[in-house]
């Protein structure tokens, strides 16, 4: 009896950092001034991998991330200007599909005059960078809740 195939396990286009990165803004956005510790925590992420995320974001001055009694993390960026685009270029570089691109002529142009492929990674990079682009941070943080109204009061 042939043993049942393992299903792949899927990868992410996002690096783990750039994951990280946005999901701390949303969260700085959202609780100022919280410590990065809390923030690891709430996020389920390594704090030491965390710290490094913040340290990145605060050289680009997207958070001030202070330490002792009055520190935390705060967003710094204005998240009307701020897009997933700019974060996971602030974190990587930037953002292409495929290696081939970082050359005038890849190998198969060399070869042939021109790349199908190339047209097609081209085209994807485009695509990816324009929903990126058009995702801004504002739209992904939760608006301020009221604060409960204590009963009785009015």
């Amino acid at each position: 009896m042939e043993a049942a195939a393992t299903p792949p396990v899927p990868r992410t286009l996002l690096r783990r950092e750039e994951s990280y990165a946005i999901h701390a803004l949303v969260y700085a956005a959202e609780n100022p001034g919280t410590p990065a510790a809390q923030i690891a925590a709430d996020l389920q992420m390594p704090r030491a991998f965390l710290a490094k995320v913040l340290r990145r974001l605060a050289e680009a001055g997207y958070v001030e991330n202070r330490q002792g009694r009055n520190g935390g993390v705060t967003l710094l960026a204005d998240p009307e200007a701020l897009t997933l685009l700019d974060v996971i270029q602030t974190m990587s570089g930037p953002l292409i599909l495929d290696t081939c691109q970082t050359r005038a002529r890849c190998a198969t142009q060399q070869r042939k005059g021109y790349c199908r492929v190339n047209v097609c990674w081209v085209n994807a990079t485009l695509a990816i960078h324009e929903v990126f682009q058009g995702v801004r941070l504002a739209q992904l943080i939760d608006p301020p809740r009221a604060a409960p109204v204590a009963a009785g009061a009015a």
